[in-house]
């Protein structure tokens, strides 16, 4: 019974959010996006003046089986010597790979920005090109759960080349974002392109994001962000959403933070600088409503490492530039 509640859920949850096909329409939902923008916009590629590698880990509704599991592994950084006081051109790379019930789908990207001084701000223009790898084996759901008697052929192996756009603009205190990762609505099946089987095809999506930081006092900075999604084109759309985080930062090492999805979950964030190089961040979700009383919630876990040749330079790279 259990699986069957998990297979269903996770099938209704999958088609409402991402038309049919979990996480290759919108990127998958990270609590802390704040880390790492690249994933949802190649504009940030470079953002932090250092070349950085980032993870990150999600679990999602646990204790459901077929529940949603992604990860993320990037590196990007500017080109050229780090001596120079502005390098113009950053480059970046990831993989992800994200599973829910009878979908798994992989995707490797690369990533160029050309970045602007613009007086004390930093402008950037990005471009992203990859593919995705998806596989659903359809055949394993009930259409009579999912709602929907079209998902009945599998998808083995599909590849699904893609590229995006984005703009970063970032200053001392604050940070704008606008980016359309996967500007291709490819069909999974080539031999089935009818507008009323929406679910073979993928959506456009859209992604806005902003950010704040109020200095208070020499050992504490306060950061509202705020993170949209819309996804959609003339025939489908999906409901927008958005992660409103509010973050305290304490002695520029240690970050905590509460983010409020409106698709009804509250997350708790942890993040702390451990030393000049690595951080380490921690995130755990409270679902508060469809699935309360079946999920032990969702954990999310993020590490990064910069490659920093001048300590003097950057004493503190994670919180001195936190953009």
């Amino acid at each position: 019974m259990k699986k069957i509640l998990g297979y269903t859920t996770i099938a209704i949850s999958l088609l409402a959010a991402t038309n049919s096909i979990a996480q290759t329409t919108i990127t998958p939902h990270y609590s802390m996006f704040m880390f790492n923008k690249l994933i949802y916009n190649p504009g940030y590629a470079g953002s932090r003046d250092v070349t950085s590698v980032n993870a990150l880990y999600r679990t999602q509704w646990v204790g459901i089986d077929g529940a949603p599991k992604s990860f993320n592994v990037s590196i990007d950084g500017p080109v050229g010597s780090y001596m120079k006081p502005f390098r113009h051109v950053a480059l970046g790379i990831s993989v992800s790979n994200e599973s829910a019930g009878v979908i798994n789908n992989t995707n490797v990207m690369a990533y160029y920005a050309y970045r602007i001084a613009v007086k004390k701000t930093l402008l950037s223009f990005g471009l992203q090109a990859g593919t995705s790898m998806l596989t659903a084996r359809y055949s394993e759901l009930n259409p009579y759960q999912s709602g929907d008697n079209t998902l009945t052929k599998d998808v083995k192996n599909a590849m699904l080349p893609n590229f995006g756009a984005g703009i970063y603009w970032r200053g001392d205190n604050f940070y704008l974002g606008a980016s359309v990762p996967n500007l291709l609505q490819n069909y999974y099946d080539k031999d089935n392109k009818s507008v009323n089987n929406q679910s073979s095809r993928q959506v456009r999506a859209y992604y806005l994001s902003g950010g704040y930081v109020f200095t208070l006092s020499d050992n504490f900075k306060l950061e509202p962000q705020v993170l949209f999604r819309y996804a959609g084109n003339a025939d489908y759309q999906i409901p927008a959403s958005a992660d409103f985080n509010l973050s305290g930062i304490f002695y520029d090492r240690l970050m905590l933070g509460v983010t409020y999805r409106t698709d009804q979950s509250i997350s708790g964030i942890v993040h702390l600088q451990v030393t000049n190089n690595i951080n380490l961040g921690y995130s755990y979700d409270y679902v508060t409503k469809v699935l309360n009383g079946f999920t032990g919630g969702s954990h999310e876990v993020t590490l990064g490492f910069d490659f920093v040749r001048d300590n003097n330079k950057y004493i503190n790279p994670r919180f001195i530039k936190l953009f």
